[in-house]
């Protein structure tokens, strides 16, 4: 058990690449969609954050190999963030580059989640032996979700349409670097249960640090994560030992010279990213507003429980079986106090653990089931996975039909954010409204004055700033004032700022006015 046939990864990619190949179609229709009038974003879900990314891509297409919030006017250094997004930007260059980047995007999309469906395969193939019950993990693991839909009949936005964590499946349609992220942590805790002579567990222990520090590439907090189940996984095995007097001792031994090796190799990662966000003003700033908390437990009871009763006695199955099966065990006992460990982002914490509840529950149908009973309830079970996933990618798919905001822009506005990319010069610090400003760096080498919730630092001081500037009933030196404190050097006004501004702006001369929106230069003295 534990090992992967050729034909298993042939069938296992020819079923990722469909998998990716659908999700992809509604971007293709977007682009259909988009005309005179409007112009796709992107991105069908997570525009705000989807936006950001395009603007660290545009940070590596303009020469830079630290990342800059590109969402906040302070003096920034710079630091090991978002690599991946700055690495995949030096890829465009020359004219279209927001098309390009978009593009390449979705390439990494398409590519980070047939590595994260491999992985996934590779994960559930270390539990289950029978072939066909492994292929239907993978499909629960890429396309499941739970009863948290039901919510949505309530107006309450549940797990499956808002945390691609808590699943997988937005991860896949939308989100290229959680998919590598969990690709890596699926692959590096395999690797860790594969049985291996004694004498390799050093290498394997380097193979698996080697997975984690990429992993540290695309998701920091994931690498704790799987510190976390490995460790829970240890004292799993150590208890067993002591029990019950049945464990292998050197099978224990060999899992704390992997753990110890792998935890060795990631520690200075770790520690850079704990110092960055410490030591570096802008940093902690950001990392103090994004907050993330998990929701009420309950929630997570609700979309897990589609599995919950048939994973309870697969855990308690293995619980029984060998040392290896001890790790989904350990995760589950661990999932609860992760998710509330205090953090800003808790529910970073649910990272990878939907496998979890999929292959205990496969345990217990591998070992229990057979025959009619078998096909019988892996049908039912997949009938009552299936419809969040399918409910949101069919919200999704007309959305990309019915070009509006947010995920398409007005053609107009477009057209303002080429002009400023063409005409503000690098780094110039644009005034807007925030919806503006959230699309701006994505389009133009420029700094938004707001545009990013936990990305704009004080976010709520310059909101009323902006306000100020855009006031026309205010008196003209309190405006001129707060345009002096946002250190703009332009101005982006859409139809509803001009209605608000009156004749115009004080200390700005117009530049730009086409299809309702305006650019205006500052034009203040020192």
């Amino acid at each position: 058990m534990g090992q992967v046939t050729r034909a298993e990864w042939r069938w296992a990619a020819v079923f990722a690449a469909a998998v990716m190949v659908l999700l992809t179609l509604p971007y293709l229709l977007a682009y259909s969609s988009q005309g005179s009038g409007w112009r796709f974003s992107g991105f069908l879900f997570g525009v705000e954050d989807g936006n950001s990314y395009i603007a660290d891509m545009r940070q590596g297409a303009d020469g830079a190999w630290l990342f800059k919030i590109p969402y906040t006017t302070e003096a920034q250094n710079g630091a090991l963030v978002y690599l991946p997004y700055l690495l995949l930007g030096k890829l465009a260059g020359g004219a279209a580059m927001h098309d390009q980047l978009v593009a390449l995007f979705h390439l990494a999309r398409f590519a980070a989640g047939i590595a994260m469906l491999m992985a996934v395969y590779r994960f559930l193939a270390c539990f289950i032996e029978s072939v066909p019950l492994r292929r239907w993990g993978l499909a629960a693991g890429a396309l499941g979700g739970g009863f948290g839909w039901l919510l949505a009949l309530r107006g309450t936005y549940p797990l499956e349409f808002t945390s691609p964590e808590a699943f997988g499946f937005l991860s896949i349609f939308g989100i290229p670097h959680l998919a590598a992220a969990r690709a890596l942590l699926m692959f590096a805790l395999a690797w860790f249960v594969t049985p291996l002579p004694a004498a390799q567990a050093r290498r394997q222990g380097v193979k698996i640090g080697a997975a984690l520090a990429g992993l540290w590439l695309f998701q920091p907090l994931t690498v704790l994560i799987a510190w976390g189940v490995v460790a829970a996984a240890v004292a799993l095995s150590y208890l067993k030992s002591r029990l019950r007097r049945a464990a292998d001792g050197g099978f224990l031994r060999d899992w704390i010279t992997r753990a110890s090796v792998a935890v060795a190799i990631t520690i200075p990662f770790i520690l850079y990213s704990a110092l960055s966000f410490a030591f570096d003003p802008v940093l902690r700033q950001w990392s103090a507003q994004n907050v993330l908390p998990s929701p009420p437990f309950w929630q997570y009871l609700l979309s897990y429980s589609v599995l919950l009763l048939p994973a309870l006695v697969g855990a308690l199955l293995a619980l029984r079986a060998g040392d290896r099966w001890l790790l989904p065990v350990g995760w589950a006992l661990i999932f609860p106090v992760m998710i509330y460990l205090p953090v800003g982002v808790q529910r970073r914490l649910v990272e990878g653990f939907w496998v979890v509840p999929v292959v205990l529950a496969l345990i217990f149908v591998e070992k229990k089931l057979a025959g009619v009973a078998r096909r019988a309830g892996l049908a039912f079970a997949m009938a009552l996975l299936l419809p969040a996933s399918l409910l949101f990618a069919a919200w999704a798919t007309a959305h990309s039909l019915s070009p509006a905001a947010p995920g398409f822009l007005p053609a107009a506005e477009v057209r303002a954010l080429e002009w400023l990319d063409a005409n503000a010069g690098s780094n110039a610090v644009v005034l807007s409204d925030f919806s503006a400003g959230n699309s701006l760096p994505a389009y133009a080498r420029s700094v938004s004055f707001i545009g990013h919730g936990p990305e704009t630092l004080n976010g709520g001081q310059k909101q009323l700033l902006a306000q100020a500037v855009f006031d026309g009933t205010r008196p003209e030196a309190d405006r001129l004032a707060a345009l002096r404190q946002t250190r703009a050097r332009f101005v982006l006004a859409g139809p509803d700022e001009q209605a608000q501004m009156g004749a115009g702006i004080p200390g700005c001369k117009l530049v730009y006015r086409e299809g309702g929106w305006e650019v205006w230069e500052v034009a203040l003295s020192e």
